[in-house]
């Protein structure tokens, strides 16, 4: 069984996911940003995307 804080932690990053996914849709639409920018910005996303996992999970992990 997970820990109270674990299912937490994986919450905030299921919501982080979404409101993430939301920026991809908006670069993606937006015919006003050229690939090239298109192609920076879901890299920045991703990484990101990659700390903020890290930074929860470490969180939990020294709990």
């Amino acid at each position: 069984m997970m820990s109270w804080r674990m299912v937490a932690a994986l919450g905030s990053i299921a919501s982080i996911e979404r409101m993430l996914g939301k920026f991809r849709e908006m670069i993606d639409t937006d015919n006003s940003i050229p690939p090239e920018l298109r192609s920076a910005l879901h890299a920045t996303l991703d990484g990101h995307l990659l700390s903020a996992k890290e930074r929860l999970l470490k969180t939990v992990g020294d709990q």
